[in-house]
């Protein structure tokens, strides 16, 4: 029988309302930085292990029709750039019509996270796919790590 282990639990939250923070205009690629954590693996050991990340944000269309991917890159030892591990792709619809507030939420497992100094980070970042559409983010943020280790 396998035993579960809870190895750490990280948030991120940088805004917990809409207009908590100042509106954070997504870029065209490459994307900008809207949330990080670090989660603890320690000893750098089970091989077996799992990462649950969740998130929530706000978004807000501005112009056009913009399309916002939502990025996650996994940084082990807090080496840059890291390894995309998820991507979601949200299609805003902007001002001039009827919507233009959208609540994002997201969730993947990490498998079998490498953790040689048993320090990992995880970097959310959003980005637009063409100039002439905008779209900001508004909150809510929040990015949450849950690392479990499981021992056969």
């Amino acid at each position: 029988m396998s035993t579960y282990n809870l190895l750490d639990y990280k948030a991120s939250v940088p805004s917990n309302a809409k207009g908590g923070t100042a509106p954070v205009i997504l870029p065209v690629s490459p994307g900008i930085l809207l949330a990080d954590l670090g989660i603890f693996i320690v000893p750098p050991v089970p091989a077996i292990n799992r990462v649950e990340l969740k998130g929530t944000l706000g978004l807000q269309g501005i112009s056009g029709n913009p399309i916002v991917t939502l990025r996650i890159f996994r940084l082990d030892n807090n080496v840059a750039p890291g390894i995309q591990i998820f991507t979601k792709v949200l299609n805003v619809e902007a001002a001039a019509l009827t919507e233009m507030f959208y609540t994002a939420s997201f969730s993947t497992i990490d498998f079998n996270v490498p953790a040689t100094t048993g320090f990992v980070v995880y970097r959310l970042t959003g980005e637009i796919a063409a100039a002439g559409n905008t779209a900001n983010v508004v909150g809510p943020i929040t990015f949450t790590g849950l690392a479990i280790g499981i021992t056969p």
